[in-house]
């Protein structure tokens, strides 16, 4: 069985189209899109898959509506959440395959999105895929919870520097959130 290539012309489409039809939860997460479509040596060691519990190194990035965080970036080491430092991990891969896997409302209806997928290169038996998928998206969910948090909290500190009118803290507290 021949696996599907997806063309680097096909990729960049896709994700500038992407990135025009879907609102995102950060700048991060168009940050980061487009700056894997920059190049055709991003494009060509990027693979699109739907499910990508499983592979490493793993870029996730979630739109709004989808109750995941805006980006996450996962290697079999570490989890990473800020998009500078996904960046610039991006850059250490030197050619080796990226997985894109990305979460949307209308994700399992959308022609564009399965025009650009690509099979797994690594099948599993179907329950332990689909526990190992539910396990990612949870782990994934949990995440998004933290960030909410986080934003929350961060928010009650800019209500409290208005309040203290401490504008110092307040310029300080907003570029933090820009961040988040």
């Amino acid at each position: 069985m021949s696996r599907k290539t997806v063309s680097t012309w096909a990729k960049k489409n896709f994700l500038h189209w992407f990135v025009e039809n879907y609102q995102f939860q950060s700048q991060g997460a168009k940050q980061l899109l487009l700056n894997l479509a920059e190049t055709e040596e991003n494009l060509a060691r990027t693979h699109l898959v739907i499910d990508g519990s499983y592979l490493r190194p793993l870029l996730v990035i979630s739109t709004t509506g989808t109750g995941m965080p805006p980006f996450i970036f996962k290697t079999f080491n570490s989890t990473v959440t800020q998009p500078e430092l996904i960046l610039s991990r991006l850059q250490l891969l030197n050619g080796s395959p990226l997985y894109l896997s990305l979460y949307f409302p209308d994700r399992t209806t959308c022609e564009a999105f399965f025009s650009v997928i690509e099979e797994s290169p690594v099948t599993l038996e179907s329950t332990l895929g689909q526990q190992i998928l539910i396990d990612f998206e949870l782990s994934l969910w949990s995440e998004a919870f933290k960030h909410e948090l986080e934003r929350a909290e961060i928010m009650d500190q800019i209500n409290q520097s208005l309040d203290n009118r401490d504008k110092r803290q307040f310029k300080r507290l907003v570029k933090k959130l820009k961040k988040l």
